[in-house]
């Protein structure tokens, strides 16, 4: 049953958060970069009833084909669902039931999944993120993280589709956020690859661009450029 804007699953929102780095951003944006990260740190939540934790880009939601497959394997086993989700550049993660918090660093280029109420730092998590799950891709700059039962309800990505393209994509991430679902930025507008890693044994997971190194280095290039008096 999906649950309108008001009808929260999830009313008590707290957090914690953490980063590093040179503040940078979008030059027309209203705060820090940072402070938008901050911000959706402390207020986006995943409640994880069926024991899956779905990776999928915002849009893949509103796809029609992805829809309509969805809906064709509704009575199927899990194991062809989470085909259908990892065809449309989806992962499917086994993990705990619960409520799980996000933590995205974007100066580290980083994204934590992790239990509500952990103490882990999330650059402790990365550290010891050792088991390469997959990979997730985003083309529409934005991650939907959801419990796999919610693919179930038709009703609800089909609303989802209806305010996607008629331009309320805004209004669209919030009937998931209604339905304990979140949706983050990646890190690069073009779109991200993003290995999903997961601490052994534990029910956290990392996630980071493929090509990190050279997003690092690229970025420690521009700030050379940018401090160096010209010739």
């Amino acid at each position: 049953m999906r649950r309108e804007r008001g009808n929260h699953r999830h009313s008590n929102r707290g957090g914690r958060g953490r980063g590093r780095g040179r503040g940078r951003g979008d030059r027309h944006s209203r705060r820090h970069p940072r402070q938008s990260a901050e911000s959706g740190n402390q207020r986006e939540r995943i409640s994880i009833e069926s024991g899956d934790l779905v990776l999928i880009d915002q849009f893949m939601l509103a796809n029609g084909q992805f829809i309509e497959k969805m809906a064709a394997v509704l009575d199927e086993a899990p194991e062809v669902k989470n085909q259908v989700i990892r065809e449309y550049g989806g992962k499917v993660i086994s993990v705990a039931r619960g409520t799980y918090r996000i933590e995205r660093d974007p100066f580290a280029y980083t994204i934590v999944v992790h239990p509500e109420g952990d103490s882990m730092g999330a650059a402790e998590a990365v550290k010891d993120a050792s088991e390469l799950l997959g990979e997730v891709n985003i083309d529409t700059r934005c991650l939907a993280m959801l419990d796999r039962e919610l693919l179930d309800d038709n009703a609800l990505l089909e609303r989802y589709q209806q305010l996607w393209f008629s331009g309320q994509d805004k209004t669209a991430r919030d009937l998931l956020r209604d339905n304990g679902g979140a949706v983050r930025y990646g890190f690069r507008r073009d779109g991200d690859e993003l290995g999903v890693y997961q601490i052994p044994g534990e029910d956290v997971i990392c996630l980071w661009p493929k090509n990190i190194e050279a997003m690092m280095e690229a970025e420690a290039g521009a700030e050379v450029e940018h401090v160096s008096p010209e010739a």
